[in-house]
């Protein structure tokens, strides 16, 4: 039986680094390190197996602000899909809008309420966790599906031929990126 104490992990780049390392376990293959995306910066780019870009942000512990960055990064990614080209020749990268992919040590519920409020749109969720026994490190990378809660309720699926269902949607979106964008702002003035 092999016992393993779980090492804590102290800063966001010590994890892109194991999730460089790892990356080939969640089927990604590494392009860059430190990815600017604007104002923000992805810790990591990768391309999954189709050849999509996946831009990988990282948290020690990932709170809404982190899934607001992940968006971000993939929303700026995705206006200047021209530049990656440029960037990566050699990667054979599709023209597939980029996704997100958040890793962190743990999250809080209000990152998983988040990233169930986004649905399909959501970044990828990763928990990542050190280990250590005597033959080295050892990690363990767990997928999130943040299902939706059943409290939740379920939206009804829109009648065909109703010209509702496409204003309802577009409202909820600018619900949602009004609500980020409030986020971020107030995030700005914390210490």
């Amino acid at each position: 039986m092999r016992v393993l104490a779980r090492r804590t992990i102290a800063d966001a780049r010590e994890l892109a680094g194991v999730i460089a390392e790892c990356a080939s376990h969640l089927e990604l293959r590494p392009l860059q390190r430190a990815l600017a995306a604007g104002e923000v910066t992805a810790d990591l780019a990768c391309a999954d197996t189709s050849g999509r870009l996946v831009l990988v942000v990282s948290d020690v512990v990932a709170g809404p602000e982190t899934v607001l960055r992940a968006v971000e990064v993939a929303a700026w990614w995705g206006e200047h899909a021209a530049l990656l080209g440029r960037l990566f020749p050699d990667a054979a990268l599709l023209g597939a809008a980029p996704h997100a992919l958040i890793a962190a040590s743990r999250f809080t519920d209000r990152a998983l309420r988040l990233l169930r409020a986004l649905g399909p749109a959501a970044p990828d969720a990763v928990e990542c966790r050190l280990f250590q026994d005597a033959d080295g490190p050892v990690v363990a990378l767990d997928r999130l599906a943040p299902a939706q809660d059943a409290s939740q309720p379920h939206p009804a699926a829109p009648a065909e031929g109703t010209a509702e269902a496409p204003r309802a949607d577009a409202k909820q979106a600018v619900a949602l990126i009004d609500r980020l964008e409030r986020l971020r702002f107030s995030e700005g003035f914390r210490s």
